[in-house]
């Protein structure tokens, strides 16, 4: 008889203030008594947010994730059980034995009669469609909702890779005008240290016959005064 509510919020969400859960040990009962009833619907969750998955496939999921899950189905399982004596309880008797035996299912079969008179095949066989079918619900309601967490966080991905290559791509472009320039520049520097060479050497050679010309003019100056200061 469930105590405890299916979270199944962690299919889909890494709590990290949730431990993860594993498969608790069978316990050994006999076949049971009447039982105490509990709610027949798996309880409602909020919405979760997925963890980014992978595609995987049976042979290469970690354990510790498919036990989880295995975890929370049973949960979702013994959630579901019905008031009274019904395919639950027949499940839980026969899981208990540990046997498929023909015998053991007619023991059981008895057993469960004891109990409750009003306990039939067809009962037991209704009572197995009814689980089958909430659990097949359930499964398909969070199968959709992980397959459209996967296409949002697929979207997101692609929206993120096409802007990342869009500003890489434009990075590139700034890269290569700058490295255009730089060499323009070069070459303007290069131009005008070849330029000026010339430019500069015609500058010293003025400087250098300044002085030249005016050491020959003061000469020959310098000559004439004498010649005034000797001859008059």
């Amino acid at each position: 008889m469930a105590k405890e509510k299916f979270n199944w919020k962690s299919l889909f969400v890494n709590d990290g203030a949730q431990k993860a859960t594993t498969s608790k040990p069978e316990e050994k009962i006999d076949f049971p008594s009447e039982p105490v009833a509990s709610t027949t619907k798996f309880p409602e969750t909020t919405r979760a947010t997925p963890t980014p998955q992978r595609q995987v496939d049976s042979s290469s999921i970690d354990n510790s994730v498919l036990n989880s899950v295995i975890d929370m189905y049973e949960s979702g399982f013994e959630s579901l059980n019905l008031p009274g004596y019904d395919f639950y309880e027949f499940f839980k008797a026969i899981k208990a034995v540990g046997s498929n035996d023909p015998n053991v299912y007619k023991m059981a079969y008895t057993m469960a009669q004891s109990v409750d008179p009003k306990v039939t095949k067809d009962s037991l066989l209704d009572g197995a469609n009814f689980y089958i079918k909430e659990i097949n619900d359930v499964h398909e309601k969070y199968h959709s909702k992980g397959n459209a967490k996967k296409e949002e966080f697929q979207s997101n991905l692609s929206h993120q890779r096409t802007t990342l290559s869009k500003e890489v791509s434009e990075l590139e472009k700034q890269i290569l005008q700058l490295q255009t320039q730089a060499s323009d520049k070069k070459n303007q520097l290069d131009a005008l240290d070849n330029g000026t060479s010339s430019e500069m050497a015609e500058i010293e050679q003025k400087i250098v016959a300044n002085d030249i010309a005016k050491t020959k003019i003061l000469e020959i100056i310098t000559t004439v005064a004498d010649g005034i200061k000797i001859n008059l």
